[in-house]
């Protein structure tokens, strides 16, 4: 093997070492930020849900006791509501870096091929063209089925979107008709105790 050979094949490999440990830190910094929203989820959840247990057992009357799970439950579907948005932020900012440097790296690979096939066609013996046009015609294939998949990559991405959009949006109503089902609940009691007084 010539030393010019080996240092294209040793190229290689350090661009894909490259490529592999940028994918593997991008997706270290995601995992990363995913546990620290986890944690703060959870840590405000459990703050909320001691709020929410004090503020119950100190409830005099009906009203009162309608009016404190109106107060607790808007903030807690408000949280699931930021935790899934949060989430779905870190992890699309995780699918478009680790795309990027894919990308990236396919295109260089692609370019490095194609150069090693012009460059070796000259040197082949008798039909080393139809070689090389087999081998242009695989990687014009591959970078078609490369594109069709990031295409479809990106289609999923836009559906999550959708779906997170929805789902904020179902949240938001869902907290709204458990403000205002309280608030009719809690006129209720008060007709109630008050006709009964």
């Amino acid at each position: 093997m010539t030393s010019k050979k080996s240092e294209q094949i040793v190229a290689i490999g350090n661009a894909n070492a490259e490529a592999l440990l940028s994918m593997a830190r991008r997706a270290l910094d995601s995992i990363e930020k995913l546990a620290a929203l986890n944690f703060n989820t959870i840590r405000e959840g459990i703050h909320d849900g001691a709020k929410g247990a004090e503020a119950l057992t100190a409830t005099k009357d009906p009203k009162e006791l309608l009016s404190v799970q109106s107060a607790i439950t808007a903030p807690s579907l408000d949280n699931v509501r930021n935790f899934y948005h949060n989430a779905y932020d870190v992890l699309l900012e995780a699918q478009r870096g680790i795309t990027e440097v894919m990308e990236s790296h396919y295109r260089t690979l692609s370019e490095g091929a194609e150069n090693v096939i012009e460059e070796t066609k000259s040197k082949m013996p008798a039909g080393g063209d139809i070689f090389a046009s087999t081998m242009k015609s695989l990687l014009q294939a591959n970078s078609e089925a490369f594109d069709r998949l990031n295409f479809m990559a990106q289609q999923a991405v836009q559906i999550a979107d959708s779906n997170m959009k929805t789902l904020a949006a179902s949240i938001g109503g869902a907290s709204n008709k458990v403000a205002s089902a309280t608030a009719k609940a809690a006129g209720s009691a008060t007709k109630k105790a008050a006709s009964k007084a």
